[in-house]
């Protein structure tokens, strides 16, 4: 049971993030406080309701028997069901219509308005947006090697090997090329098969260990291979592990296909 407790405090700070989350945090439960003293209308909307979510999601009884079955990798989705930035507004709104005096109003507004510009970050920056490389908005090398892919289908669908970052871009392109693993690969949702992780795990590294890649590639019918070369440390001959090299996309992935006489 300790150690749902500390998975479940884990999920948690996985929501929070950073100094700027748990600062909002107190902020909800300070005003989930006023909420609760107001009067039973608050109470009854937005108290009690919040309770009833924390009191879930911090049952490692219900973590243990619902979270790790149906919810894993996205547990702490569940504070979602929180409304955290309303009731923050609807309390400071309250709190303000308090006070008769227009000078402490002003100064209520002023310091929330500080707090939010000192603790939010700007919304449209480069962090949070891109300039698209294509109308899909994916990665334009998902793109082109799925072309590459879907060129040479030898039945409706082709099984492929990517990098690790190209692994949620790939699916959204077309539906001919298909993935050895997904995101689940690291535990999202759902768990993938013994041999998938051995080589996601290789895909995760600079030195991967070609033999187990191909060896999988092979039994699992994956007739394509894309290494990124910028971070991948392989040699550009692997005609002995069975692939030939047949394209360079974007400059840094290198797409291999497993040869005709394998």
């Amino acid at each position: 049971m300790i150690t749902y407790c500390y998975a479940v405090w884990n999920e948690f700070i996985n929501f929070i993030g950073g100094r700027n989350g748990l600062l909002h945090w107190l902020f909800f439960c300070a005003a989930l406080l006023f909420c609760a003293l107001w009067g039973k209308g608050d109470r009854k909307r937005l108290f009690w309701p919040s309770v009833l979510v924390l009191l879930f999601f911090f049952n490692p009884l219900f973590y243990a028997t619902i979270g790790t079955k149906f919810l894993s990798g996205v547990y702490w989705r569940l504070l979602w069901m929180l409304p955290v930035s309303f009731v923050i507004a609807y309390a400071l709104t309250r709190l303000v219509y308090r006070w008769n005096k227009d000078a402490l109003r002003v100064a209520v507004i002023v310091i929330a308005c500080v707090c939010i510009i000192a603790t939010g970050e700007r919304e449209f920056s480069a962090k949070t947006y891109q300039e698209k490389e294509n109308e899909y908005e994916i990665a334009q090398a998902a793109v082109e090697i799925s072309d590459i892919v879907t060129e040479n289908l030898l039945s409706w669908k082709e099984n492929i090997i990517v990098p690790n970052e190209l692994l949620c871009d790939v699916r959204q392109y077309s539906s001919a090329v298909g993935l050895l693993y997904g995101r689940n690969a690291g535990g999202f949702i759902s768990d993938i098969a013994p041999d998938e992780q051995m080589v996601y795990e290789e895909m995760s590294k600079e030195e991967p260990d070609l033999s187990l890649v191909t060896e999988v590639a092979r039994a699992r019918e994956c007739r394509y291979i894309v290494f990124n070369t910028s971070f991948h440390r392989i040699p550009e001959d692997l005609s002995g592990y069975g692939y030939e090299k047949i394209a360079v996309v974007q400059e840094d992935y290198a797409v291999y296909r497993r040869m005709v006489q394998q």
